[in-house]
């Protein structure tokens, strides 16, 4: 196998449990394993074509296969191999390597390696990924859209704008008619690219544009809301 891994630790939501982080990486660099991490992939996978090219050289170890493969997609790659270290615990990811879980000398990894990545809580990147199997290209999630997220390109749907997205805002993946829509971050599945069922897809597509449309409106009244209070800069007579 390849001896070249990247970990996605998660930092800013922590959906990779750190002590399967610690485990897997206490194994691994045993067995001879070189590890490099990423704090959030899904902010690499916005920022850095090179960063996402040299990680498709490697196995990565992150969340749900699905979703991080989707994310690798957005530039045409593919990882050698994806792990899943959000819905299995070390044991099991180290089943893929041929290893269990024993005794390891603490010296062995330290985990300030990790513990010293940069989180960003709250400001994390969130956007949605496609999972082009799945995608019929449909476009219901362009049009529903208020941000600008999605962009249609020779009928073809694609995430043109990912920083236009809402924080937590979820509502064009449940508007997906073939559940293509991925937020990796996302809680459940099948939206974070699980693939059980969710009873809130079921929503109505009218209520999700209401909800939409109010968050638009809240946005917009917030920045007229921080005109008001701006300061103009002259001194008081």
């Amino acid at each position: 196998m390849n001896k070249n891994i990247t970990i996605c630790v998660c930092t800013s939501r922590s959906v990779i449990p750190r002590e399967s982080v610690v485990e897997v990486s206490r194994q691994l660099t045993k067995a001879g394993y070189t590890l490099h991490y990423e704090a959030d992939l899904c902010e690499t996978a916005i920022s850095s074509h090179q960063a996402m090219r040299e990680m498709a050289a490697s196995v990565v170890i992150a969340c749900y296969p699905r979703a991080v493969l989707a994310l690798f997609d957005r530039w045409a790659l593919a990882p050698q191999q994806v792990i899943d270290l959000r819905n299995h615990n070390g044991e099991e990811a180290l089943r893929n390597f041929s290893l269990t879980t024993e005794p390891v000398s603490p010296q062995a990894f330290d985990p300030n390696r990790i513990d010293a990545l940069p989180a960003h809580p709250g400001q994390d990147a969130w956007y949605p990924a496609i999972d082009k199997n799945r995608c019929c290209n449909c476009g219901k999630c362009h049009d529903f859209c208020l941000f600008g997220v999605y962009e249609m390109e020779e009928k073809t749907v694609k995430v043109g704008h990912p920083r236009n997205c809402k924080i937590n805002c979820p509502a064009c993946a449940r508007t997906c008619p073939q559940r293509a829509i991925i937020f990796p971050k996302y809680p459940k599945s099948p939206i974070n690219g699980g693939l059980t069922n969710e009873e809130a897809m079921g929503l109505d597509a009218k209520t999700l544009y209401n909800e939409a449309l109010r968050q638009r409106l809240a946005q917009r009244q917030a920045g007229v809301s921080l005109l008001r209070n701006k300061p103009s800069g002259k001194n008081p007579s």
